[in-house]
Formats: structure tokens, C-alpha cells, sequence
């Protein structure tokens, strides 16, 4: 029983989705409905009237001409249904599409989006479809009007049948309702184990990225891995669907059961009217109505399009409803303090879900206002963590980060984001003008043609050109490039006021005259902002206030560079041996 009140609830979600498609696409679905319901069963009448006047030498002018207006009305409804059930289908897909999206973008931190299970709801929530039947909200709520107009439209015509022989057409709608339910249970078993599936398939998914994209097409050519990259899309794809593949041959050799209970439907269907009408108890148009309606009964049976649409997309709704069900509310807190801000880490330790050890493990840190900090350390060692938790992207697993004694977590996100200019290591290079790339680093402000010039100068001539590689009139740059025009992105925030800026391996693209002018021109371009310097060339963060060094989640050292050369430690081998390689090219030349 709670079973069926789920496949309800979910089926009245499905209806309630209409209301994505407008009030004028409804209305014209509700009066195709209309017509759908009452053909079959009028049909069915008409016919008697027809072979009756046949039979008996009457006119039958009226009922053709009834008959053909409403076999008419009919076909010109499935014409004019398709193209409505399109409309609808897109306009409700759009509106669950922007759904997931809203629901993506609400929280104010990014764990849920580095969760494999929120990403197979919201793959399986906005599924398009990728075989042969679409997969889709859209085509699921259009799906479920239509059968429910079939179920409608059966039970009027079985209901026609019931004036003649009631039992019988019971029966032809039990076994009819029967041959369907079993249909649609082995074939949408079959789309569960599909839906198990869902990692492997967006493993699918990423080899053919590889394979089709610009990114990794360098490498796949050069290094000739265009068979090797085939051959593993294909064996993705495989791991994927064998289980299907074994099930689906399972589901086949069964069809026996299903094809028996039709015949013996069948048989009934015609043996009892037709002895009815061989002992004189119908007449012949009262036997072709029966026959008719049996045969309208009868079409309930037959797994159409539009069930396997609400079967297929039905999933989508339920991805949808789960990821409405995890939804939290935008967080709010108290203003961010004005000014510079002190920022301290005490007892911090963070671990991402699965890891066996955390990734920061206590870590005591203290920001003075208007210090400049360098964080450095070997790959892995917290650096990107620890800029996402003052970001406020990640919660400390344990510990707590104050901002001028008030703790982080207290703070409103976004009032706290606009008194932050981060530059991550993987910035993104938005296909927008140079104009647009620089100052959606502070869109709450606006700047003078002037100002966002002279930020981008060194990159290019005129702020309006479209920095895109596929665009029309556009152009692309290259990595040293793309990095100044981050590092104006950073400077034209701070010049909003922004007053605590993170650079995350922000030298990583340049070359050496850039990067010797890195300090000069950025660094000290910020007046009296705070700056945490992330590299892991040491030569850049020299002249840095304080350096900080991370070791498996936690500061072994820090100091300033003079000071920690003098200990002797981590931070000293490790810059005598980059220091050596220049030394020793040097020697060489």
C-alpha cells in the first residue's frame, strides 16, 4: 500500500509540472485530453448505429458522417498533440533545469559540489536523455497526461462493452492492466540496474570529453593516444551497460508469459460476443460495438512511447525532489567587520569525506592586519585547503577561524566575500571581454573605461575585445597572459575594497622579468590589504612579511626568510635546491 501511495504522490508531481508549461499550453492539452477520453468510447457507439442502418437498409448518412468527424476530430488532436507536447515538454525541461541550477548555486559553500552523490541527482534530475528514448521531466509530465487519458479512455470503453457483457469486460481490463504491469516491471527493472549505473556512465562521459575536446586534443596527438583514449571510452562503456545487456536478454526469453495472457484475452474478447450473436442475442451492430470496445480495452496493454517517457523520467522528478530535499537555506550571519581585519586560525584541522587523514590537522595561524604572508610547502600539503576555508567554501571539521574575534562561520557569506580578492590557482577564463573578465572581480561596483584600460594594457589593446577562442571577431590568449589579466582581475577589487587578497601560485604562467616585477607592481599595488601568497617558487615569496610552512596539514615553520634560512630547516633546503638549479645553469653558461 505505501508503495502505490508513492507511485501516486509521484505521479500527481508529475501533473503539477504542467504548471511550467503556461497557462495556454495547458489548455490546450486539457481539451486535447478531452477529445482523447471520448473518441474511443463514442467510436465505439457509432459503429453499431452504422452496421446496424447497413444491415437493416436504413440511412446511414448520419452515422458515416459521425463516425469519419469523429475519427477526424481525433487524428487532427494527435497532429496538433504533438507539437503542443513538444512546447510543453521544453518549456518544463527549461524550468527543471533552472531548478537544479538554483539549487547548485544556493549554498554558500562547495562540498556538496565535490559529493558523488549530489552529482548523480543532479545528472539523473536534468538527464536530456542519451539513447534512444528521451529521459526527461518534461517528457515524463507530458507522458503522464497522456496515459492518463489512455486509462480514462479505456475504462469508457470498457465501460460501453459492460452494457453487453459487464464480466467479460472486467476481465479484458483485469488481464489488459495485467499484460501492462508486467511489462513495465521487468522493462523498468531493467532501467534501475541502468540507474545504478550512473558513476560508470559519467565515466562514459568523461573518455568521450577526452576524446572530442579541445583541452587534451594536444596531447592525445602528439603523444598518439587517439586508440588508447577509443579504446577506453569503449571499455567504459561496456562496464557500463554489460549488467544491462545480460538483464535485458533475461527480460526476452520471458515474453511468454505476457503473449499467452494476450491470446487467451483475445479469444474471449471474440468467442463470447460472437456465440452471444449466433444464438440470436446480439445483433450485428451490437457485435461489432463489443468487438470495438475490446479491442479499445485492449490498447491499454501496449507500453507506448509516453510510459516509458514517465517511467525513464519519472527518476529525474525524484533526483529532483531528493535534491530539493538537501537544500539549506542561504546562510546569514552577522556584517563583516570593516577595515583590515586580523584573521586567526586556531585549532583548525579539515578532512575531505573518504580520506583516511585530514588535510589540515590543527593548524595555528594568526593574519595580522595588512601583513604580507606566504604560505608555502610541497604539493598536498593543505595550501588550496586552507584558502577555501577562509573563503568560507569549506566548514573546519574541527577548530575555528576568527576575523577580528568574531567566528568566520558567524559571518555573512557574502558580506564577508566582498572584503576577500582571491585568485585561485585554476581561475576561470571567462569567453567575455577583457572588460568583463577583469571586473566581475567586484560586479557589485563599477569602473571608468580608464581605470579597466590601464589594468589591462599589458594584455590587450582594446578592453572590449571578446577573449574567446571559438567566438566570432574573438581571440584567445595565452597562459602568461590569461595570469596578468587574473592579476588585474585582483588589483581592480582591491581598488573596490577589497581588503584581504589570497594569491594562489599567482607566477605560475609568467616569465622571468613578470615575475621579478610581481612585488613591485602587485604586491605593493595594494596598499594596505592583507596578502596570503601561495607558491611553491620560493624566489617569489622572499620578500613576503612572514613566511608560513605547511607540512602535512600543519605550520612546521615560519618566519621571515632570513629568519628561516638561519634555522636551517624545510625552508632552507628547500631553497638552496631550487636556488642551485639557477646556480648551476648559471656555472654551465
Amino acid at each position: 500500500m505505501q508503495r502505490v501511495m508513492e507511485v501516486a504522490r509521484e505521479r500527481v508531481a508529475l501533473l503539477r509540472l504542467l504548471r511550467s508549461a503556461g497557462g495556454l499550453t495547458v489548455a490546450v492539452l486539457a481539451g486535447l485530453a478531452a477529445i482523447g477520453v471520448a473518441a474511443a468510447p463514442v467510436l465505439a457507439i457509432l459503429v453499431r448505429h452504422l452496421v446496424d442502418a447497413m444491415v437493416s437498409g436504413a440511412p446511414y448518412l448520419w452515422p458515416v458522417a459521425a463516425l469519419a468527424g469523429v475519427m477526424l476530430l481525433r487524428q487532427a488532436g494527435e497532429i496538433v498533440g504533438e507539437a503542443v507536447d513538444a512546447v510543453a515538454r521544453k518549456q518544463i525541461d527549461g524550468a527543471v533545469r533552472s531548478r537544479v541550477r538554483r539549487l547548485t548555486l544556493a549554498p554558500s559553500d562547495i562540498t556538496h559540489l565535490e559529493d558523488p552523490a549530489f552529482h548523480d541527482l543532479a545528472a539523473r534530475a536534468g538527464d536530456q536523455g542519451i539513447t534512444w528514448r528521451v529521459r526527461s521531466p518534461g517528457a515524463a509530465s507530458v507522458g503522464q497526461v497522456k496515459i492518463t487519458v489512455r486509462m480514462l479512455a479505456t475504462i469508457a470503453t470498457a465501460g460501453v462493452l459492460a452494457t453487453y457483457f459487464p464480466f467479460l469486460a472486467l476481465t479484458l481490463l483485469g488481464v489488459s492492466l495485467a499484460i501492462r504491469w508486467i511489462i513495465r516491471r521487468q522493462w523498468m527493472y531493467l532501467e534501475s540496474v541502468k540507474d545504478a549505473a550512473t558513476p560508470e556512465r559519467r565515466k562514459v562521459d568523461y573518455w568521450a570529453d577526452i576524446a572530442a575536446g579541445p583541452e587534451a586534443g594536444k596531447e592525445i596527438r602528439v603523444f598518439g593516444l587517439g586508440g588508447w583514449v577509443s579504446e577506453r571510452r569503449l571499455a567504459a562503456h561496456y562496464a557500463w551497460m554489460a549488467d544491462y545487456w545480460v538483464i535485458r536478454r533475461r527480460v526476452l526469453r520471458r515474453q511468454w508469459t505476457t503473449g499467452l495472457l494476450a491470446a487467451v484475452a483475445a479469444l474471449l474478447a471474440l468467442l463470447v460476443p460472437g456465440l452471444a450473436a449466433l444464438h440470436g442475442e446480439l445483433s450485428v451492430g451490437e457485435l461489432s460495438s463489443c468487438l470495438v470496445a475490446a479491442w479499445g480495452v485492449f490498447a491499454i496493454s501496449v507500453m507506448g512511447p509516453e510510459a516509458f517517457d514517465i517511467d525513464y523520467g519519472r527518476t529525474s522528478v525524484t533526483a529532483l525532489r531528493a535534491l530539493e530535499s538537501r537544500r539549506s537555506s542561504p546562510r546569514t550571519g552577522v556584517p563583516a567587520p570593516g577595515g583590515v581585519p586580523e584573521i586567526r586560525f586556531e585549532g583548525v584541522s579539515f578532512a575531505y569525506p573518504g580520506m583516511p587523514r585530514p588535510v589540515l590537522d590543527g593548524v595555528d595561524l594568526t593574519i595580522g592586519a595588512g601583513e604580507r604572508l606566504a604560505i608555502v610547502g610541497i604539493s598536498g600539503s593543505g595550501k588550496t585547503t586552507l584558502v577555501k576555508l577562509l573563503a568560507g567554501l569549506y566548514q573546519p571539521t574541527s577548530g575555528r577561524i576568527l576575523v577580528d574575534g568574531v567566528d568566520l562561520c558567524d559571518l555573512d557569506p557574502q558580506g564577508w566575500r566582498r572584503q576577500l580578492s582571491v585568485l585561485f590557482q585554476d581561475f576561470v577564463r571567462y569567453p567575455l571581454t577583457a572588460r568583463d573578465n577583469i571586473t566581475l572581480a567586484a560586479p557589485e561596483a563599477s569602473g571608468s573605461d580608464e581605470e579597466i584600460s590601464a589594468l589591462a594594457r599589458e594584455v590587450v589593446d582594446r578592453i572590449d575585445t571578446v577573449l574567446w577562442r571559438t567566438g566570432t571577431g574573438g581571440r584567445d590568449l595565452s597562459g602568461g597572459q590569461w595570469q596578468k589579466l587574473a592579476i588585474a582581475r585582483v588589483r581592480y577589487a582591491v581598488s573596490k575594497g577589497r581588503r584581504v587578497v589570497v594569491l594562489d601560485e599567482p607566477t605560475a604562467h609568467l616569465d622571468v622579468r613578470a615575475e621579478a616585477e610581481f612585488h613591485e607592481r602587485v604586491i605593493g599595488g595594494v596598499g594596505s590589504a592583507s596578502v596570503v601568497l601561495i607558491s611553491h617558487r620560493l624566489s617569489t615569496v622572499r620578500p613576503a612579511d612572514r613566511i608560513v610552512l605547511l607540512r602535512d596539514g600543519r605550520v612546521t615553520e615560519q618566519g621571515s626568510h632570513d629568519e628561516l634560512m638561519a634555522e636551517d630547516g624545510e625552508y632552507a633546503r628547500l631553497f638552496r635546491l631550487q636556488a642551485s638549479r639557477f646556480t648551476s645553469e648559471g656555472a654551465a653558461r
